[in-house]
Protein backbone atom coordinates (compact mmCIF):
# COMPACT_ATOMS: atom_id res chain seq x y z
CA UNK A 1 0.00 0.00 0.00
CA UNK A 2 1.44 3.35 -1.04
CA UNK A 3 -0.54 5.40 1.43
CA UNK A 4 -1.96 4.52 4.84
CA UNK A 5 -5.30 6.23 4.21
CA UNK A 6 -7.74 5.62 1.39
CA UNK A 7 -8.53 9.31 0.84
CA UNK A 8 -4.94 10.00 -0.27
CA UNK A 9 -4.40 10.58 -3.98
CA UNK A 10 -1.52 8.08 -3.97
CA UNK A 11 -3.48 5.33 -2.19
CA UNK A 12 -2.93 1.86 -3.62
CA UNK A 13 -3.67 -1.60 -2.26
CA UNK A 14 -3.45 -5.22 -3.41
CA UNK A 15 -5.50 -8.17 -2.19
CA UNK A 16 -4.21 -11.60 -1.21
CA UNK A 17 -7.70 -13.10 -1.35
CA UNK A 18 -10.78 -12.57 -3.47
CA UNK A 19 -12.98 -11.93 -0.44
CA UNK A 20 -10.68 -9.06 0.60
CA UNK A 21 -11.13 -7.44 -2.80
CA UNK A 22 -14.92 -7.82 -2.73
CA UNK A 23 -15.11 -6.53 0.83
CA UNK A 24 -13.04 -3.50 -0.08
CA UNK A 25 -15.20 -2.73 -3.13
CA UNK A 26 -18.33 -3.01 -0.98
CA UNK A 27 -16.90 -0.59 1.56
CA UNK A 28 -16.00 1.79 -1.27
CA UNK A 29 -19.64 1.88 -2.32
CA UNK A 30 -20.54 3.01 1.18
CA UNK A 31 -18.04 5.88 1.22
CA UNK A 32 -18.68 7.09 -2.33
CA UNK A 33 -21.53 8.71 -4.19
CA UNK A 34 -22.62 10.13 -7.53
CA UNK A 35 -24.31 13.50 -7.93
CA UNK A 36 -25.54 15.57 -10.86
CA UNK A 37 -25.05 19.32 -11.05
CA UNK A 38 -25.50 21.91 -13.81
CA UNK A 39 -22.05 22.37 -15.30
CA UNK A 40 -22.35 26.14 -15.28
CA UNK A 41 -22.63 26.06 -11.48
CA UNK A 42 -19.25 24.36 -11.00
CA UNK A 43 -16.14 26.32 -10.15
CA UNK A 44 -12.56 25.44 -9.31
CA UNK A 45 -11.06 27.37 -6.41
CA UNK A 46 -7.43 27.23 -5.22
CA UNK A 47 -7.22 25.97 -1.63
CA UNK A 48 -4.96 28.88 -0.76
CA UNK A 49 -7.70 31.36 -1.67
CA UNK A 50 -10.14 29.65 0.68
CA UNK A 51 -7.53 29.53 3.43
CA UNK A 52 -7.19 33.30 3.13
CA UNK A 53 -10.95 33.73 3.61
CA UNK A 54 -10.85 31.29 6.56
CA UNK A 55 -13.73 29.34 5.05
CA UNK A 56 -14.63 26.01 6.66
CA UNK A 57 -13.68 23.63 3.86
CA UNK A 58 -13.36 20.16 5.30
CA UNK A 59 -11.22 17.55 7.02
CA UNK A 60 -7.68 18.68 7.80
CA UNK A 61 -5.97 15.47 6.64
CA UNK A 62 -7.90 15.38 3.37
CA UNK A 63 -7.07 19.03 2.70
CA UNK A 64 -3.43 18.49 3.54
CA UNK A 65 -3.20 15.68 0.98
CA UNK A 66 -4.97 17.84 -1.61
CA UNK A 67 -2.49 20.66 -1.01
CA UNK A 68 0.31 18.22 -1.82
CA UNK A 69 -1.34 17.37 -5.12
CA UNK A 70 -3.93 19.39 -7.09
CA UNK A 71 -4.25 22.30 -4.61
CA UNK A 72 -7.79 22.76 -5.91
CA UNK A 73 -11.34 22.64 -4.55
CA UNK A 74 -14.57 22.24 -6.51
CA UNK A 75 -17.29 24.66 -5.50
CA UNK A 76 -20.96 23.79 -5.98
CA UNK A 77 -23.95 25.73 -4.67
CA UNK A 78 -24.00 23.56 -1.57
CA UNK A 79 -20.38 22.83 -0.64
CA UNK A 80 -16.67 22.77 -1.39
CA UNK A 81 -14.98 19.46 -2.33
CA UNK A 82 -11.24 18.76 -2.56
CA UNK A 83 -10.21 17.67 -6.07
CA UNK A 84 -8.27 14.43 -6.49
CA UNK A 85 -5.53 14.30 -9.14
CA UNK A 86 -7.32 11.60 -11.16
CA UNK A 87 -10.23 14.04 -11.65
CA UNK A 88 -8.24 16.61 -13.59
CA UNK A 89 -8.47 14.85 -16.97
CA UNK A 90 -12.27 14.59 -16.79
CA UNK A 91 -12.57 18.21 -15.61
CA UNK A 92 -10.56 19.39 -18.60
CA UNK A 93 -12.67 17.23 -20.91
CA UNK A 94 -15.85 18.65 -19.41
CA UNK A 95 -14.52 22.17 -19.88
CA UNK A 96 -13.48 21.35 -23.44
CA UNK A 97 -9.92 22.53 -22.93
CA UNK A 98 -6.47 20.96 -23.20
CA UNK A 99 -2.83 21.86 -23.76
CA UNK A 100 0.47 21.85 -21.89
CA UNK A 101 0.25 25.62 -21.46
CA UNK A 102 -2.31 25.16 -18.68
CA UNK A 103 0.28 23.49 -16.48
CA UNK A 104 2.50 26.54 -16.68
CA UNK A 105 -0.13 28.75 -15.07
CA UNK A 106 -0.27 29.41 -11.35
CA UNK A 107 -3.27 27.86 -9.59
CA UNK A 108 -5.26 31.10 -9.55
CA UNK A 109 -5.06 31.59 -13.32
CA UNK A 110 -5.34 27.84 -13.97
CA UNK A 111 -8.68 27.78 -12.13
CA UNK A 112 -9.84 30.99 -13.78
CA UNK A 113 -9.26 29.68 -17.32
CA UNK A 114 -11.02 26.39 -16.63
CA UNK A 115 -13.94 28.17 -14.93
CA UNK A 116 -14.42 30.39 -17.98
CA UNK A 117 -14.67 27.26 -20.13
CA UNK A 118 -17.04 25.52 -17.71
CA UNK A 119 -19.35 28.52 -17.97
CA UNK A 120 -19.78 27.80 -21.69
CA UNK A 121 -20.46 24.07 -21.25
CA UNK A 122 -24.00 22.85 -21.75
CA UNK A 123 -26.04 20.37 -19.75
CA UNK A 124 -25.31 18.70 -16.44
CA UNK A 125 -22.25 17.01 -15.02
CA UNK A 126 -22.12 13.61 -13.35
CA UNK A 127 -19.72 13.93 -10.42
CA UNK A 128 -17.97 11.09 -8.62
CA UNK A 129 -17.24 11.81 -4.96
CA UNK A 130 -15.15 9.31 -2.99
CA UNK A 131 -13.85 9.83 0.56
CA UNK A 132 -14.96 13.48 0.44
CA UNK A 133 -12.86 14.13 -2.70
CA UNK A 134 -13.87 14.67 -6.32
CA UNK A 135 -12.59 11.72 -8.38
CA UNK A 136 -14.20 12.56 -11.72
CA UNK A 137 -16.59 14.94 -13.49
CA UNK A 138 -18.30 13.28 -16.46
CA UNK A 139 -20.93 14.45 -18.88
CA UNK A 140 -24.27 13.84 -17.17
CA UNK A 141 -26.62 13.42 -20.13
CA UNK A 142 -27.92 10.02 -21.25
CA UNK A 143 -25.55 9.84 -24.20
CA UNK A 144 -22.56 10.65 -21.98
CA UNK A 145 -21.11 8.59 -19.13
CA UNK A 146 -22.97 5.50 -17.89
CA UNK A 147 -22.41 4.27 -14.33
CA UNK A 148 -21.40 0.59 -14.16
CA UNK A 149 -21.07 -0.34 -10.51
CA UNK A 150 -17.60 -1.78 -9.87
CA UNK A 151 -18.62 -4.24 -7.15
CA UNK A 152 -21.47 -5.56 -9.30
CA UNK A 153 -19.13 -6.03 -12.28
CA UNK A 154 -16.71 -8.11 -10.21
CA UNK A 155 -19.45 -10.19 -8.59
CA UNK A 156 -21.08 -10.90 -11.98
CA UNK A 157 -17.72 -12.04 -13.34
CA UNK A 158 -17.18 -14.42 -10.44
CA UNK A 159 -20.71 -15.84 -10.79
CA UNK A 160 -20.09 -16.48 -14.48
CA UNK A 161 -16.78 -18.19 -13.80
CA UNK A 162 -18.40 -20.38 -11.14
CA UNK A 163 -21.00 -21.51 -13.67
CA UNK A 164 -18.99 -21.79 -16.89
CA UNK A 165 -15.39 -22.34 -15.76
CA UNK A 166 -15.42 -24.89 -12.90
CA UNK A 167 -12.06 -25.18 -11.18
CA UNK A 168 -11.23 -21.49 -11.58
CA UNK A 169 -9.45 -19.71 -8.74
CA UNK A 170 -8.46 -16.16 -7.85
CA UNK A 171 -4.73 -15.52 -8.28
CA UNK A 172 -3.39 -14.21 -4.93
CA UNK A 173 -2.21 -10.57 -4.99
CA UNK A 174 -3.49 -10.12 -8.56
CA UNK A 175 -6.27 -7.83 -7.36
CA UNK A 176 -5.32 -4.20 -6.91
CA UNK A 177 -7.02 -0.85 -6.49
CA UNK A 178 -6.02 2.74 -6.87
CA UNK A 179 -8.26 5.73 -7.48
CA UNK A 180 -7.93 5.25 -11.23
CA UNK A 181 -8.38 1.52 -11.85
CA UNK A 182 -9.32 -1.73 -10.13
CA UNK A 183 -8.19 -5.08 -11.56
CA UNK A 184 -7.93 -8.79 -10.71
CA UNK A 185 -7.02 -12.11 -12.35
CA UNK A 186 -8.39 -15.64 -12.17
CA UNK A 187 -6.71 -18.86 -13.19
CA UNK A 188 -8.92 -21.07 -15.38
CA UNK A 189 -7.23 -24.35 -14.47
CA UNK A 190 -10.36 -26.40 -15.16
CA UNK A 191 -10.32 -25.52 -18.87
CA UNK A 192 -7.17 -27.15 -20.32
CA UNK A 193 -8.86 -27.49 -23.72
CA UNK A 194 -8.52 -23.72 -24.16
CA UNK A 195 -4.75 -24.07 -24.52
CA UNK A 196 -4.47 -27.66 -25.80
CA UNK A 197 -4.20 -26.64 -29.45
CA UNK A 198 -1.70 -23.91 -28.61
CA UNK A 199 0.51 -26.26 -26.59
CA UNK A 200 0.45 -28.73 -29.48
CA UNK A 201 1.54 -25.95 -31.83
CA UNK A 202 4.39 -24.99 -29.48
CA UNK A 203 5.55 -28.60 -29.36
CA UNK A 204 5.33 -28.92 -33.16
CA UNK A 205 7.55 -25.84 -33.55
CA UNK A 206 9.98 -27.25 -30.96
CA UNK A 207 9.28 -24.39 -28.53
CA UNK A 208 10.16 -25.53 -25.01
CA UNK A 209 7.64 -23.20 -23.34
CA UNK A 210 4.93 -25.01 -21.38
CA UNK A 211 1.58 -23.38 -20.67
CA UNK A 212 0.37 -23.85 -17.12
CA UNK A 213 -3.18 -22.56 -17.51
CA UNK A 214 -5.40 -20.01 -19.24
CA UNK A 215 -6.40 -17.01 -17.14
CA UNK A 216 -8.67 -13.97 -17.20
CA UNK A 217 -7.99 -10.38 -16.19
CA UNK A 218 -10.83 -7.97 -15.38
CA UNK A 219 -10.15 -4.24 -15.17
CA UNK A 220 -12.47 -1.28 -14.84
CA UNK A 221 -12.58 2.35 -13.75
CA UNK A 222 -15.19 4.90 -12.69
CA UNK A 223 -13.01 7.90 -13.54
CA UNK A 224 -12.93 7.35 -17.34
CA UNK A 225 -9.47 5.76 -17.22
CA UNK A 226 -10.74 2.68 -19.08
CA UNK A 227 -13.81 0.69 -20.05
CA UNK A 228 -14.86 -2.54 -18.35
CA UNK A 229 -12.29 -4.86 -19.94
CA UNK A 230 -11.88 -8.64 -19.96
CA UNK A 231 -8.49 -9.86 -21.17
CA UNK A 232 -7.69 -13.50 -22.02
CA UNK A 233 -4.32 -14.34 -20.46
CA UNK A 234 -1.79 -17.19 -20.29
CA UNK A 235 0.11 -18.45 -17.25
CA UNK A 236 3.41 -20.10 -18.16
CA UNK A 237 5.24 -22.85 -16.32
CA UNK A 238 8.79 -22.48 -15.08
CA UNK A 239 9.31 -18.71 -15.10
CA UNK A 240 5.82 -17.75 -13.87
CA UNK A 241 5.47 -15.40 -16.84
CA UNK A 242 2.03 -13.97 -17.57
CA UNK A 243 1.17 -13.29 -21.20
CA UNK A 244 -1.66 -10.98 -22.25
CA UNK A 245 -3.24 -12.39 -25.43
CA UNK A 246 -4.94 -9.19 -26.49
CA UNK A 247 -8.39 -9.40 -28.13
CA UNK A 248 -10.17 -7.99 -25.04
CA UNK A 249 -13.90 -7.80 -24.54
CA UNK A 250 -14.82 -4.20 -23.70
CA UNK A 251 -17.95 -2.52 -22.40
CA UNK A 252 -17.81 1.26 -22.65
CA UNK A 253 -19.35 3.47 -19.98
CA UNK A 254 -21.77 4.87 -22.55
CA UNK A 255 -25.41 5.02 -23.64
CA UNK A 256 -27.39 1.89 -22.80
CA UNK A 257 -24.53 -0.06 -21.21
CA UNK A 258 -25.70 -1.89 -18.09
CA UNK A 259 -25.11 -5.04 -16.07
CA UNK A 260 -27.30 -7.07 -18.43
CA UNK A 261 -25.09 -6.11 -21.38
CA UNK A 262 -22.08 -7.15 -19.34
CA UNK A 263 -23.67 -10.57 -18.68
CA UNK A 264 -24.07 -11.00 -22.43
CA UNK A 265 -20.44 -10.12 -23.00
CA UNK A 266 -19.33 -12.64 -20.38
CA UNK A 267 -20.95 -15.32 -22.55
CA UNK A 268 -18.39 -14.48 -25.25
CA UNK A 269 -15.39 -15.36 -23.08
CA UNK A 270 -14.86 -18.93 -24.29
CA UNK A 271 -15.03 -17.99 -27.97
CA UNK A 272 -12.88 -14.89 -27.52
CA UNK A 273 -10.24 -16.92 -25.73
CA UNK A 274 -10.02 -19.42 -28.59
CA UNK A 275 -9.73 -16.55 -31.09
CA UNK A 276 -6.93 -14.95 -29.07
CA UNK A 277 -5.00 -18.24 -28.87
CA UNK A 278 -5.37 -18.72 -32.63
CA UNK A 279 -3.97 -15.24 -33.18
CA UNK A 280 -0.84 -15.75 -31.07
CA UNK A 281 -0.24 -19.11 -32.76
CA UNK A 282 0.15 -17.26 -36.07
CA UNK A 283 3.28 -15.58 -34.66
CA UNK A 284 4.99 -18.99 -34.66
CA UNK A 285 5.12 -18.89 -38.47
CA UNK A 286 6.49 -15.33 -38.80
CA UNK A 287 10.26 -15.60 -39.27
CA UNK A 288 12.45 -12.72 -38.09
CA UNK A 289 15.97 -12.47 -39.55
CA UNK A 290 17.17 -9.59 -37.36
CA UNK A 291 15.43 -10.01 -33.98
CA UNK A 292 17.41 -7.32 -32.14
CA UNK A 293 16.51 -4.66 -34.70
CA UNK A 294 12.92 -5.88 -34.83
CA UNK A 295 12.64 -5.79 -31.05
CA UNK A 296 14.00 -2.24 -30.84
CA UNK A 297 11.75 -1.06 -33.67
CA UNK A 298 8.61 -2.43 -32.06
CA UNK A 299 9.58 -1.06 -28.65
CA UNK A 300 9.97 2.39 -30.21
CA UNK A 301 6.62 2.03 -31.97
CA UNK A 302 5.02 1.10 -28.63
CA UNK A 303 6.76 4.10 -27.03
CA UNK A 304 8.36 1.95 -24.35
CA UNK A 305 11.55 3.60 -23.14
CA UNK A 306 15.09 2.35 -23.48
CA UNK A 307 15.60 1.94 -19.72
CA UNK A 308 13.03 -0.85 -19.52
CA UNK A 309 13.20 -2.08 -23.10
CA UNK A 310 16.97 -2.58 -23.12
CA UNK A 311 16.82 -4.84 -20.08
CA UNK A 312 14.16 -7.01 -21.73
CA UNK A 313 16.30 -7.14 -24.88
CA UNK A 314 19.41 -8.09 -22.90
CA UNK A 315 17.51 -10.97 -21.32
CA UNK A 316 16.29 -12.14 -24.73
CA UNK A 317 19.81 -12.08 -26.23
CA UNK A 318 21.21 -13.92 -23.21
CA UNK A 319 18.60 -16.66 -23.63
CA UNK A 320 18.34 -16.91 -27.42
CA UNK A 321 21.25 -15.06 -28.99
CA UNK A 322 20.97 -12.70 -31.97
CA UNK A 323 20.27 -15.25 -34.68
CA UNK A 324 16.99 -15.68 -36.63
CA UNK A 325 13.89 -16.10 -34.51
CA UNK A 326 10.11 -15.90 -34.74
CA UNK A 327 7.66 -13.14 -33.89
CA UNK A 328 6.32 -15.47 -31.21
CA UNK A 329 9.68 -15.49 -29.39
CA UNK A 330 9.87 -11.71 -29.59
CA UNK A 331 6.34 -11.22 -28.29
CA UNK A 332 7.18 -13.24 -25.20
CA UNK A 333 10.36 -11.18 -24.84
CA UNK A 334 8.38 -7.94 -25.12
CA UNK A 335 6.24 -9.06 -22.19
CA UNK A 336 9.33 -9.25 -20.00
CA UNK A 337 9.27 -5.45 -20.05
CA UNK A 338 6.37 -5.64 -17.59
CA UNK A 339 8.57 -7.53 -15.13
CA UNK A 340 11.43 -5.05 -15.44
CA UNK A 341 9.02 -2.13 -15.08
CA UNK A 342 7.78 -3.64 -11.82
CA UNK A 343 11.40 -4.01 -10.67
CA UNK A 344 11.82 -0.27 -11.32
CA UNK A 345 8.93 0.52 -8.99
CA UNK A 346 6.16 0.92 -11.57
CA UNK A 347 2.95 -0.58 -10.27
CA UNK A 348 -0.83 -0.44 -10.31
CA UNK A 349 -2.45 1.39 -13.20
CA UNK A 350 0.84 2.28 -14.89
CA UNK A 351 1.92 -1.37 -14.98
CA UNK A 352 -1.46 -2.42 -16.33
CA UNK A 353 -1.23 0.19 -19.09
CA UNK A 354 2.19 -1.09 -20.08
CA UNK A 355 0.90 -4.65 -20.31
CA UNK A 356 -2.01 -3.52 -22.49
CA UNK A 357 0.30 -1.37 -24.63
CA UNK A 358 2.42 -4.41 -25.48
CA UNK A 359 -0.63 -6.29 -26.83
CA UNK A 360 -0.77 -3.77 -29.70
CA UNK A 361 2.24 -5.59 -31.15
CA UNK A 362 -0.07 -8.52 -31.92
CA UNK A 363 -1.60 -6.43 -34.72
CA UNK A 364 1.70 -5.16 -36.17
CA UNK A 365 3.32 -6.19 -39.43
CA UNK A 366 6.42 -7.68 -37.82
CA UNK A 367 8.32 -7.92 -41.09
CA UNK A 368 8.18 -4.13 -41.37
CA UNK A 369 10.53 -3.92 -38.37
CA UNK A 370 12.81 -6.77 -39.47
CA UNK A 371 15.55 -4.55 -40.87
CA UNK A 372 19.22 -5.14 -41.67
CA UNK A 373 21.82 -2.76 -40.28
CA UNK A 374 21.88 -0.75 -37.09
CA UNK A 375 18.66 0.34 -35.42
CA UNK A 376 19.12 2.70 -32.48
CA UNK A 377 16.85 3.43 -29.58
Amino acid sequence: MNEAKVFADGFQISFAEEKELLGFLHNRSQTSKWMRKPTKELQLVPIEKLRQTKAAIGDTEVLSDTEKNTQLMLKTKEAYYPVRDCAIKTILNRAGISGSGLNRLDKKNYARVINMCLQTAKGVSLIRVADSKISAIHGGDYCDYKILDTEAIFRETILHLEKEFPGFRYIPESGSYDHTTVTAMWELTGQPELVKLYQEALDAHKVSQKIYAPALRLSTSDVAAKSVTLYPMLLCEGNNQTINLGHPIRLQHRGDSDIQKFRIQLQQLYTRYKDAVTNIMELLDIEIKYPVNCFIGIMKELRIGKKIGSRALELYVAQHGEGPATAHQLYYALNEAVFFAACNGIQGTRLLKLEEQITKALTYDWEQYDLFGTVSW
